[in-house]
């Protein structure tokens, strides 16, 4: 295509967007706020547990999404947002809770 993967950024990360499923729920809200650019602290703080309980759940993720970094499973959170965002139009700044 003309523009290469511009248009598709789940393409990408496909095989890993399919073990997200492997998530539990707690380690889900962990992947969408890496996925939002928190920090481990910030993350902690929205979730009202420790940093130390957070690097866990982080390392766990890494795990079953099989990537090497916490960046890695931001650009697949990202990704996985774009991909059911366009399911959901304009309530994303609902989610208020």
């Amino acid at each position: 295509s003309m523009h290469g993967d511009d248009g598709m950024p789940s393409a990408r990360w496909e095989t890993e967007l399919t073990r997200v499923g492997a998530l539990s729920d707690r380690e889900l809200q962990v992947f969408a706020l890496l996925g939002a650019g928190l920090s481990n602290r910030g993350i902690a703080t929205r979730l009202q547990v420790t940093e130390r309980t957070v690097k866990a759940h982080v390392a766990s993720i890494l795990t079953k999404l099989e990537v090497e970094s916490r960046l890695q499973v931001g650009l697949v959170a990202q990704a996985h947002q774009l991909m059911y965002e366009g399911t959901v139009s304009n309530s994303s700044d609902v989610i208020d809770n």
